[in-house]
């Protein structure tokens, strides 16, 4: 899961976009985005996505739009 803060100019339709840019070429790169969320006010989104690594996602971010993270976690499912 990765997070991207300040940024400018984020709404809705802008996180949709993003997500929509990164969907068409995940493939490339073995990933595979999930889900995102977004907060309007501070200008934050949050990326779910399955990939080989870190630098696999981050790629895909930036290459499709250029927004790259400020932070990636590696997560794990609960049960």
């Amino acid at each position: 899961m990765d997070v991207h803060r300040n940024v400018e100019g984020m709404d809705a339709q802008a996180a949709m976009d993003a997500h929509e840019m990164d969907v068409e070429i995940q493939g490339e790169y073995g990933v595979e985005y999930e889900r995102y969320w977004w907060d309007e006010d501070a200008g934050a989104v949050f990326c779910l996505f399955e990939a080989p690594d870190k630098e696999a996602g981050e790629k895909v971010h930036s290459e499709s739009h250029g927004l790259t993270a400020d932070e990636i976690y590696e997560v794990q499912e609960g049960q």
